[in-house]
């Protein structure tokens, strides 16, 4: 029985961990067929926000790149928050390191050819041939009245500055547009992202927030970016990130990297980057945010599950992983046990492999050594099949055997030797047990035969006893003692008639010598009946009857006479072992088909007893057998139940003693026979 929870326990134990891994495996497929990775699976099992996940650190830190960047190019384009095209490009200089001039000293005016950004922008546009006289008549530069006269008649260096003018005017137009597309794009309804740039030493501030144009004060510009909720702060005065909570991404100098985008600042400068971590606009960010919230609330369902199913699967897996390790153990124990077969049989293994690689070598690895190969395999192959055969007769003969028909011998000629020693102990096996099973049927015979003789034989004498005792009980004696002791006489000659009646019909019933007469009967009558009988018994024992029954009849098909004998057992079986005074419950139900009868008490004696002894012969609820009884009471009634197709059942609990009695109902037998 253990063994059999044991095995339970193991298969339950495999099908939770399949089904723990199984919803695993649903909720993963779940996720990343919806588009969420393992990454935000293990972020909202973490319980973390959007702005909290690794997702939005790099955003957050690719904005701080994107706003430097367009803090930088508003810094080159514009004057007081405005779009200057007043500025100046000194197009040597603007090629060569990309500078441009918000103004110039009148010592920087002639180290170069200079023209307007505005100037430049437009010219790009028209896209007019650049011959000489165009160019010396519209194209003039600043300071000068021509390209001709800056270059004082000089072929060489006046095709370079043309060159020059040519290379500027395509780039202007490149940076120019990608002003205009920001201009749209950083806006602050377009955008998240809220930059400053500070230029603290002409006080200049470039920034996509327009509420912030006119202000001048770190503290106000701190505490806003704040604010947002994800930020990035620099001062170049430490050359150091003074603020951030967007991550590591960017702890690299700041001011190098404004160097690397050629701006040129007055002075000292700050930085802010901020992202407004409600995200009011509709960009790249809100949709990651409303992405991750909308995962958050899908993946939601799952994640009880999936916890559960994750700690299932981690118990589950370390119970099966002990259970392998005990497993390999013991299988390490049977190998050590039986070393040598575990010897002759990696022996034969080796020896089959290495002679299929000397075959492979001897026969030049052609289409011999094939041959050869496959004719070992073959003969390895009928060997393993002609074995498999032979242990298929031997478990064929086992099960015969454990069937009780085991009349079956295995013939030992043409088995190989190990089975042939196998077939020799199934043989002996099943001798053994033929001839003790006909031991057992000759023992109970004998029994049987020796109950219904002695009973026959005491008959004979007892009845002439009782008669003898009626027939002085009839004289006139006057003493008292003799009256009393033909009292005793008769009570004791009456329970030797009951013995030797139960002791006959116990062994009819054993040897199958009974006949039954199965008719319909209303089992609640029946009941009804017992009651009455036996109530005066109980009254002289102080037991109080509570009876639990239909009012209605309750039919069944049983022999009237073997189930009344049954019922009257149980209840002789009541009144000789409860203890005074105290209640018996008698209960008749019909579940379904089925009829139950069951009647209950607390024992006077305690029942250090299995339920099962109790209804075998001869045993006795009264170990020190202070009581009258045979013993043979609840035997007698089980076995008058089965015959008659019912089922009895004894239940017992501490003192408690419970018998039950089940018979299908009367048409429900109909029709089942």
């Amino acid at each position: 029985m253990k063994k059999k929870r044991i095995s339970l326990l193991r298969g339950i134990a495999v099908c939770v961990n399949a089904a723990a891994a199984a919803v695993l495996a649903v909720g993963f497929v779940a996720g990343m067929r919806a588009g969420y990775g393992s990454e935000t699976w293990k972020e909202i099992l973490g319980g973390k926000n959007y702005v909290e996940t690794a997702e939005f650190q790099e955003q957050a830190a690719s904005s701080v790149y994107d706003a430097l960047e367009a803090a930088v190019r508003d810094s080159r384009m514009e004057k007081d928050g405005q779009y200057d095209p007043q500025r100046i490009i000194r197009l040597r200089d603007y090629l060569d390191n990309g500078t441009i001039y918000d103004e110039m000293s009148e010592k920087e005016k002639g180290n170069g050819i200079c023209y307007r950004l505005g100037d430049l922008y437009q010219w790009s546009l028209k896209g007019t041939s650049y011959s000489d006289d165009v160019l010396n008549e519209s194209y003039k530069p600043l300071f000068y009245g021509s390209i001709q006269e800056y270059c004082n008649e000089c072929d060489e260096e006046y095709k370079a500055v043309v060159d020059q003018l040519v290379k500027s005017m395509k780039q202007i137009q490149r940076e120019v547009a990608l002003y205009q597309e920001q201009q749209k794009n950083w806006s602050a309804q377009a955008t998240n992202v809220r930059y400053l740039l500070w230029d603290l030493g002409n006080g200049n501030v470039y920034t996509n927030i327009d509420s912030l144009q006119s202000e001048n004060s770190q503290d106000t510009f701190a505490a806003y970016f704040k604010s947002l909720g994800s930020y990035y702060i620099y001062d170049s005065r430490t050359i150091s990130v003074a603020q951030q909570n967007v991550g590591d991404y960017y702890s690299y100098n700041t001011h190098d990297l404004l160097e690397g985008w050629n701006i040129h600042l007055a002075g000292e400068y700050l930085v802010y980057v901020g992202i407004d971590t409600t995200f009011p606009a509709a960009d790249v960010l809100s949709a990651a945010a409303q992405k991750y919230q909308e995962a958050d609330q899908n993946l939601q369902p799952y994640i009880l599950p999936m916890v559960a199913a994750a700690v299932l699967l981690v118990v589950t897996a370390i119970w099966i992983l002990v259970l392998l390790l005990r497993f390999l153990w013991n299988m390490a124990l049977v190998i050590l046990n039986h070393a040598g077969i575990v010897m002759r049989v990696s022996i034969c293994f080796v020896s089959y492999l290495l002679l299929q690689i000397l075959l492979w070598v001897l026969s030049g690895k052609g289409v011999l050594s094939v041959a050869m190969l496959a004719g070992v395999n073959l003969v390895v192959l009928a060997v393993l099949v002609t074995d498999g055969m032979q242990r298929q007769k031997l478990l064929t003969a086992i099960q015969e055997i454990n069937s009780e028909e085991g009349n079956t011998r295995i013939s030992e000629s043409g088995l190989f030797a190990i089975n042939r020693q196998m077939a020799a102990a199934v043989n002996d096996l099943g001798d053994g047990l033929r001839h003790a099973l006909q031991e057992q049927m000759k023992s109970e015979r004998m029994k049987a035969d020796l109950i219904t003789n002695v009973s026959h034989d005491l008959k004979t004498p007892l009845t002439s006893i009782i008669n003898y005792v009626d027939l002085l009980k009839r004289e006139d004696i006057q003493n008292e003692r003799a009256k009393n002791y033909i009292a005793i006489l008769e009570d004791k000659a009456m329970r030797l008639k009951h013995l030797t009646d139960d002791l006959v019909e116990a062994s009819k019933i054993s040897s199958g010598n009974i006949k039954l007469e199965l008719n319909r009967l209303n089992f609640q009558e029946l009941i009804q009946q017992t009651n009455g009988e036996f109530s005066e018994k109980f009254e002289n024992k102080g037991l109080k009857l509570v009876v639990d029954m239909p009012e209605e009849p309750v039919v069944i098909v049983a022999d009237g006479r073997r189930l009344w004998r049954v019922i009257e057992n149980l209840y002789n079986n009541t009144a000789k072992y409860a203890m005074p005074n105290t209640r018996v419950y008698v209960e008749l139900t019909t579940v379904g088909h089925m009829v139950r009868f069951s009647i209950k008490n607390i024992s006077e004696q305690p029942l250090n007893i299995n339920a099962d002894e109790l209804t075998e012969r001869f045993i006795r609820g009264d170990v020190a057998r202070s009581t009258e009884g045979s013993g043979l009471g609840l035997s007698i009634a089980r076995n008058l139940t089965e015959l008659q197709k019912g089922s009895f059942n004894i239940y017992l609990d501490g003192d408690l003693f419970k018998a039950t009695i089940i018979f299908p109902e009367a048409d429900f037998r109909q029709e089942k026979e």
